[in-house]
């Protein structure tokens, strides 16, 4: 099992959509985009194969024509469900295999949620949990446990006891006094971060929510994705989802940020970095990662460097001017930089080598270009370079920045200046090239 290949046609506003998730790699598929974009009707669909009542119970006849099917691959293995006008809806007449039904779990947002619908079933095996309460027979979920503290941020959940009733775990939280308050009462994202852990562990190797963040606070948002990539390793899974929340989306990876539009009625999917999916959602203007530096000529060849290194990362990096090294050095090893930039692992600094001796020199993020000075390099290549490749006549520079200025005066562009030192000193960039290409990855598909 390695790749789930899913193509609408013709169902309500979405005249062609087409999903391809690569199930050989575990981990998070989180889709964003405006209102109308399609997710919803792609999370019916997903849903559909295993509940092929799907569209039946949760959409108007009038989404369908005709034309309207959905075509389900796995690596080969492929379903389709056209429209029926007996039931004006979609149906499949061949047969489904039991790994494709097991394949996807889908959750629906409200009012068709199995969060936002209690177990009838829960209520039906109180008897069963409240005697397991009383004997002290109950498990304590440990995992759960500390998923729920974490993504809550309290201990409050220590007390969650697990009884086992014909074959299914149901969960309560015990009081002192020997009460409980049954998984069913608590509040809906509590009720829904315990019905996805029940879900992940499950059968189903694609794990589907829509509006993910719909019923959880902004501090449990942004608490939950590194347990879900956390239980999708353990539990070899994927697990795709939509949301509209800034605090979520700003704690994924590049590869797992995807962006989803509509262009008569034709529906893209393509990877995005959060900025792109900050500016295009709400409108503002930011960036993925930062770099700081000490001077101005280092600001333009480090936005060089990045363009002949890192050509086609999605991710939007802010060079910026902050003065001294040591200033620099202060921010990033202080907190300075969160404070009004990003997070540590999103903000760099990159000097020139005649810094290589500072104290501040050795920390991870910390980086010097191979020449003390890249102007006055150029400067020093002129006089030992036989094959100098820039014309010059006069010889009375007395600084590396006069000489720069001249040469683009007689016609150099200050790539070709820049190209030109990086292939002189190609073996001493290397590093420098590799540490970008880390800072600023290509896209993940």
């Amino acid at each position: 099992m390695s790749r789930l290949q899913v193509t609408l046609n013709a169902i309500q506003h979405v005249a062609h959509l087409r999903l391809d998730v690569d199930l050989s790699k575990s981990g998070l598929m989180c889709l964003v985009g405006r209102n109308g974009a399609g997710k919803t009707t792609l999370v019916r669909a997903l849903r559909n194969l295993s509940n092929s009542d799907t569209f039946i119970r949760t959409a108007t006849p009038y989404a369908f024509s005709g034309e309207s099917r959905i075509i389900y691959d796995l690596d080969g293995d492929q379903v389709t469900f056209v429209y029926d006008s007996g039931i004006r809806s979609l149906d499949c007449r061949e047969k489904i295999s039991e790994k494709l039904r097991k394949l996807i779990a889908a959750e629906l947002p409200m009012p068709y949620g199995a969060r936002f619908n209690f177990f009838k079933s829960a209520s039906e095996a109180d008897q069963n949990i409240r005697t397991a309460i009383a004997l002290g027979t109950y498990r304590h979920p440990d995992e759960l446990i500390a998923f729920l503290n974490a993504v809550y941020e309290t201990d409050r959940y220590s007390a969650m006891a697990e009884v086992r009733v014909r074959g299914k775990n149901y969960y309560a939280l015990v009081r002192e006094d020997g009460t409980y308050i049954r998984e069913d009462y608590l509040s809906s994202g509590e009720h829904f971060l315990i019905n996805l852990y029940r879900t992940i562990k499950g059968p189903s190797k694609l794990l589907v929510i829509d509006e993910i963040d719909l019923s959880l606070d902004a501090a449990a948002q942004a608490n939950l994705p590194s347990w879900l990539r956390g239980f999708c390793a353990e539990y070899n899974c994927k697990i795709l989802f939509t949301t509209h929340s800034l605090a979520l989306m700003r704690q994924l990876e590049i590869s797992e940020l995807f962006y989803m539009e509509t262009e008569a009625g034709q529906v893209s999917i393509k990877p995005t970095s959060y900025s792109r999916a900050m500016a295009k959602l709400f409108g503002f203007d930011g960036y993925d990662r930062y770099i700081l530096t000490e001077d101005k000529m280092l600001v333009v060849f480090i936005k060089y460097l990045i363009k002949r290194y890192c050509p086609d990362t999605l991710l939007r990096c802010k060079v910026i001017f902050i003065g001294g090294a040591s200033q620099i050095a202060g921010l990033i090893e202080g907190k300075e930089a969160e404070d009004f930039l990003a997070p540590p692992a999103k903000v760099i600094g990159i000097l020139d080598a005649d810094q290589r001796n500072e104290k501040f020199s050795g920390h991870a993020a910390i980086r010097m270009i191979p020449l003390d000075s890249v102007e006055n390099a150029i400067l020093e290549a002129s006089h030992s370079d036989a094959a100098f490749p820039f014309r010059f006549t006069r010889k009375d520079f007395t600084h590396g920045k006069d000489f720069n200025h001249y040469l683009k005066q007689q016609g150099a562009t200050q790539e070709e200046i820049f190209e030109y030192l990086i292939v002189r000193h190609e073996p001493a960039f290397r590093s420098i090239s590799e540490f970008l290409s880390k800072f600023l990855p290509p896209p993940h598909c």
